[in-house]
């Protein structure tokens, strides 16, 4: 995949395969069908309630799932075909809901792992402000609220606000992001995306490192604590710590996959520079040829 606008070309040019990018689809798929099992037998093993930590990591992960199946057939359609996306429809209706779903997804998880953050954080600064209004119920909203935001974001190019644009080989499609001819209103909402997409990761981090700072004073408590008496109220903190570690390890990961391959996307959105050009279709071409 390249970064290079290509509205006008005639089929796809180049050496390409459907294999490439139907092997990474299916495992793409095939891990987000074993997470979700995992998630389920989880739940029915499991004696606790499910944690409101549990409905978000299956929300990030049906999200996941979701954009596979909705984004990677087209793309091996394309490749099948040897034809760009615009060829495949007329009036780039298939380019602008592979872009629409292209948005779609790089924002939904990442509101969804900033929620998860906030959960960690939350949990361990102010637990009673955490066990009364942070419910189940609550958390169930989260998705729903993501998906509506996410959606009318996406939906702010088919009202004259940002442009979609094919990229090279012909394949897939995203916002337009070069300077050259463009709208002021369609610079605009490219560097909107970057910047909330970048923000979204600067707040991600922040969580996560005040959630191990209060871990590690949690634990420094703790100890201090076992020296002069090991009782079950010693031990139920000592257990809530580590499952707040093992939530934040997961979170950690998450964070640095989806950081990975949304901050360079994110640089090249701000900088509008064709010296990014090459940097940034390296980081897109390991992100878009699962899909």
């Amino acid at each position: 995949m390249e970064l290079y606008p290509c509205s006008n070309r005639s089929g796809i040019k180049g050496n390409y395969s459907v294999i490439p990018s139907s092997l990474l689809f299916s495992a793409g798929l095939l891990g987000n069908i074993i997470a979700i099992f995992i998630l389920w037998q989880h739940k029915l093993s499991s004696r606790k309630k499910t944690s409101v930590f549990y409905i978000l990591v299956t929300g990030l992960t049906v999200t996941n799932l979701l954009g596979k199946c909705l984004v990677s057939p087209m793309v091996s359609a394309a490749y099948s075909k040897n034809q760009t996306l615009v060829e495949m429809a007329k009036d780039w209706k298939l380019c602008d809901v592979f872009s629409f779903f292209m948005i779609f997804f790089g924002l939904a998880p990442m509101l969804i792992l900033l929620a998860m953050a906030l959960d960690c954080w939350i949990a361990l600064a102010n637990p009673f402000f955490y066990h009364t209004h942070i419910t189940k119920k609550f958390a169930m909203l989260v998705p729903v609220v993501v998906y509506a935001f996410s959606a009318g974001f996406c939906s702010m190019p088919f009202f004259g606000i940002g442009k979609f644009e094919q990229y090279c080989p012909g394949t897939w499609c995203f916002i337009q992001m070069t300077v050259e001819g463009s709208q002021p209103k369609v610079l605009a909402y490219s560097l909107l995306y970057g910047t909330v997409m970048g923000l979204l990761v600067v707040a991600i981090i922040i969580c996560n490192v005040a959630t191990m700072r209060l871990l590690y004073q949690m634990y420094q408590v703790q100890n201090q604590r076992s020296f002069l008496k090991v009782g079950p109220k010693v031990e139920f903190v000592k257990q809530s710590g580590m499952e707040a570690l093992d939530h934040l390890i997961l979170l950690a990961v998450m964070t640095v996959i989806f950081s990975i391959c949304s901050l360079p996307l994110t640089v090249r959105i701000h900088t509008c520079q064709n010296v990014c050009a090459n940097c940034c279709a390296s980081c897109y071409r390991g992100n878009t040829a699962k899909y």
